[in-house]
């Protein structure tokens, strides 16, 4: 595992496994704001291979980062507490921007859900994930979580997220998720709420 680079600066939370490469860094529309969306996958997956093994980020032209989400391998074990997940989640925060910290209150953990992926032998590989989650006290109905697996794993991170209120769903797109980008690109059914339309 090497730590997440970008614009030279190293988060080492957010881990990317050893032989991944990446598979396109483009362009996409988040919130009204182009952003860089960037796709890893392992060496023997050099094009884009939807629902397979890969991590996703995405960030500005200045290394803002909003997002971090990785599904690459079975995940098994305890899951954290509400202590141990908040505690983690602070020490993600505190490395990758302590001043962003300020305008967050603790929410909730949101727990119950699950994260899936094809492995090479067309198998699905699935595994319980909860959130660490924060409201903003700034940007209104902008929300952020840590993602957490088994073993308290860090899975993903995600920062202004906006939700749609009136709507009942989030509003940001869900470029990190694979079932959203093939209904953005009309190759898949739309996600149910509170997912976001594509």
């Amino acid at each position: 595992m090497t730590a997440l680079k970008i614009n030279n600066r190293s988060y080492r939370d957010f881990q990317i496994p050893e032989g991944y490469q990446v598979v396109y860094d483009q362009l996409v529309s988040r919130n009204g704001k182009q952003v860089h969306l960037r796709r890893y996958q392992p060496a023997d997956l050099p094009e884009e291979a939807l629902n397979r093994e890969h991590v996703t980020v995405m960030y500005d032209d200045d290394g803002f980062l909003y997002s971090y989400n990785a599904l690459t391998h079975p995940l098994s074990g305890p899951m954290p507490d509400e202590k141990e997940a908040y505690g983690i989640a602070e020490h993600v925060w505190q490395d990758v921007d302590p001043d962003y910290r300020k305008r967050l209150e603790q929410l909730r953990i949101l727990d119950g859900q699950t994260r899936s992926y094809v492995n090479a032998a067309g198998e699905t590989v699935s595994f319980p994930l909860l959130w660490a989650k924060y409201a903003n006290t700034i940007d209104y109905g902008s929300y952020e979580w840590i993602g957490l697996g088994p073993t308290s794993e860090i899975v993903e991170f995600e920062r202004l997220n906006i939700w749609d209120y009136p709507a009942g769903r989030q509003k940001t797109e869900m470029w990190y998720g694979d079932d959203w980008i093939l209904a953005h690109r009309g190759q898949g059914p739309q996600l149910k709420a509170p997912l976001p339309k594509a």
